[in-house]
């Protein structure tokens, strides 16, 4: 069975029952470091031997810092994506003069058709003519085609040079907006990765403060009712000599809120609850609504679940008419949504 971070276990070292705090390390009640805030490098055994930049030199609110920057540059870098390479494409198309080529290709594709055009009719006229007899239409023919064919051929190398150059810096084009848009790819789905690994660190911070936090709480239950076993012990021997008398101030007994529910009797070693008669109808508790969620939110971290506060709070309303239950819900659902939108709705909230 996995230890839990700070919990009570026999040291195999010492023999003595001891808290261990991973790592190897274990102390005989303190927290390391003489008891003061943990750094996140203690949270949890492990984690110090991970290869990215020291994760344990931030803390929550830098973490959160880097996740909104992160995620900010991520969403402009994927919008500028979008239409990035048909944009690219079309600003290299006008630097590049290929709009010019390609007219002066389809001027030079019309003069050859209309050359042709101009050949071949004139190739008909003279064999249409009377008066010429076989010899001298040939000799005609001849020389119509030689002349019409030579312009034509001009035409056409001319027309396959510019084809040519239109196609290289086509090429040209094409292959620096392909590489443009494959850096920008790039850029996006490092971005992404980033943004994956931040909030996988916010992620463990959390879990790992938690743990702390539940360890901590359990800690001191235990640290108290052991207290609280010994001033019993303490206060019977002075009852047994003071039999009928108290003598004692009693001692108030307050909640997480500060709300003093109950006494403590150290004579007697016992604590009362007040509870409100059966027979007694009470007028609701009124909240003020002022720093209310922030309250809730401090409960959280001191590990109260929503059900024991509702308990606490049943009936009560804040002094705007407000259900402190609902309150409490709606906070509960902030705290466990899941997702990215659970995160993203925790990330700028205070105190989450």
């Amino acid at each position: 069975m996995a230890k839990q971070y700070g919990g009570w276990y026999d040291n195999p070292a010492t023999g003595k029952n001891e808290r261990w705090w991973g790592e190897g390390i274990w102390t005989s009640g303190a927290e390391p470091a003489g008891g003061g805030q943990q750094s996140v490098a203690n949270l949890s055994s492990g984690m110090g031997a991970l290869s990215f930049p020291n994760m344990f030199g931030y803390d929550l609110e830098s973490l959160q810092g880097q996740v909104k920057g992160t995620y900010e540059k991520l969403q402009s870098a994927q919008s500028g994506l979008g239409d990035y390479q048909m944009r690219r494409y079309e600003e290299e198309y006008s630097k590049s003069g290929l709009e010019d080529i390609k007219k002066a290709i389809s001027t030079l594709d019309t003069s050859i058709s209309s050359e042709k055009n101009v050949r071949d009719e004139s190739v008909s006229k003279v064999r249409k003519n009377p008066g010429y007899s076989a010899a001298t239409i040939t000799g005609e023919v001849a020389e119509i085609q030689k002349l019409a064919n030579a312009k034509i051929n001009n035409l056409i190398d001319e027309r396959n040079t510019k084809a040519g150059d239109y196609n290289i810096k086509l090429g040209e084009v094409e292959k620096k907006v392909a590489m443009e848009t494959q850096a920008k790819q790039t850029e996006v789905a490092t971005l992404q990765s980033n943004l994956n690994f931040l909030t996988g660190l916010v992620s463990t911070y959390e879990k790992m403060r938690q743990t702390e936090l539940a360890a901590k709480t359990e800690a001191e239950r235990w640290e108290k009712e052991f207290e609280l076993k010994l001033y019993s012990a303490q206060t019977s021997r002075i009852s047994a000599t003071k039999t009928g008398t108290s003598g004692r101030a009693m001692q108030q007994v307050k909640d997480a809120w500060g709300n003093v529910i109950g006494y403590f009797d150290p004579t007697t070693g016992q604590t009362s609850h007040y509870q409100q008669s059966e027979s007694q109808t009470a007028a609701p508790m009124t909240v003020a609504s002022s720093g209310l969620r922030m309250k809730i939110r401090e409960a959280w971290k001191q590990g109260y679940t929503a059900d024991q506060l509702k308990s606490t709070y049943a009936g009560a309303t804040t002094d705007r008419g407000e259900s402190v239950s609902e309150i409490i819900d709606d906070e509960w659902r902030i705290k466990t949504a899941s997702g990215v939108g659970g995160f993203l709705g925790r990330l700028f909230r205070r105190g989450v």
